[in-house]
């Protein structure tokens, strides 16, 4: 049997997590739609969840290379859980402030001022609410894979989409 080359697993690998983190990011944005709605300001939710969800795949992706949670392994997976949530939120934190400078610099801003920019971004409340919604979506889809690895994939599609006996 031949195997797939490597960037073919993982754009598959990359699809399954963005689905999961397009349900979950979809289920909060259409939340923040509703608040918006209030002082008619329009937000396109489709392409906000989508790039987000992609985003957030890539970050899953790139830190399981990384193996952060190796020693993890033989702990309670309730603590695997959180950890690797943590350690996911962490990376977002540092892709949020990287994209928060590469903006500032785009809009001429000296490094210093993009950084200082990014930094001061971290404390506002619209920041830190994304963070706790983010940190949420990774808990649950860090448990989802958790179970995913358990029973594997056919049998939790199996368990999900096929009819019961």
């Amino acid at each position: 049997m031949i195997k797939d080359p490597w960037w073919k697993r993982e754009l598959k690998e990359m699809f399954a997590i963005a689905t999961v983190f397009f349900i979950i990011y979809i289920l909060f944005l259409f939340m923040k739609k509703a608040l918006l709605a209030d002082y008619s300001i329009d937000f396109y939710i489709i392409s906000a969840a989508l790039v987000g969800s992609l985003i957030l795949a890539k970050v899953v992706l790139i830190f399981d290379l990384l193996q952060l949670s190796r020693r993890m392994d033989h702990s309670p997976n309730i603590y695997r859980v959180f950890f690797r949530s943590f350690v996911y939120l962490l990376g977002f934190i540092i892709f949020k402030v990287l994209e928060s400078m590469i903006k500032g610099l785009i809009d001429n801003e000296s490094f210093s001022q993009a950084l200082n920019s990014a930094i001061h971004e971290l404390g506002e409340t619209p920041f830190i609410t994304s963070m706790v919604g983010v940190f949420v979506g990774f808990l649950f889809f860090n448990a989802f894979w958790v179970i995913r690895a358990k029973y594997g994939p056919k049998e939790l599609y199996d368990l999900f989409f096929k009819k019961s006996v």
